[in-house]
């Protein structure tokens, strides 16, 4: 496999640019993984959007990391952020995995009262 480092060319030899991918849902089990993907073995730069990121902060944490200036993970709400647009409009690719967060589920206790 070829170091992330080597720069990448075109038919025509020209340098290829890395590209933006803007990642939504990212903070969940596909996107997060996706995102860890993208770090370790592919040369773009990720915007990981979610309204958490605690999947993410292996991937954010340490400046030493060799894509510490790749990844970038503003928290925000998609419903609700206006700044959604503006970083979809300056990514080259778009994935979104956005999802409606799962709620606990509401359980009945059941007496010997409710069996009869």
């Amino acid at each position: 496999m070829s170091s992330l480092s080597s720069t990448r060319l075109d038919l025509d030899s020209n340098p290829i640019k890395p590209i933006t991918i803007c990642i939504i849902g990212a903070g969940g089990f596909i996107g997060s993984h996706l995102s860890e993907k993208f770090m370790f073995q592919t040369p773009p730069k990720v915007l990981a959007l979610d309204v958490y990121n605690d999947k993410l902060k292996h991937l954010l944490e340490l400046e030493t990391l060799p894509w510490n200036n790749r990844i970038e993970s503003p928290r925000l709400n998609i419903k609700r952020d206006s700044k959604l647009e503006g970083l979809i409009k300056i990514a080259d690719l778009v994935i979104n995995l956005a999802a409606i967060l799962a709620l606990p589920l509401i359980t009945r206790h059941v007496t010997c009262h409710d069996l009869q």
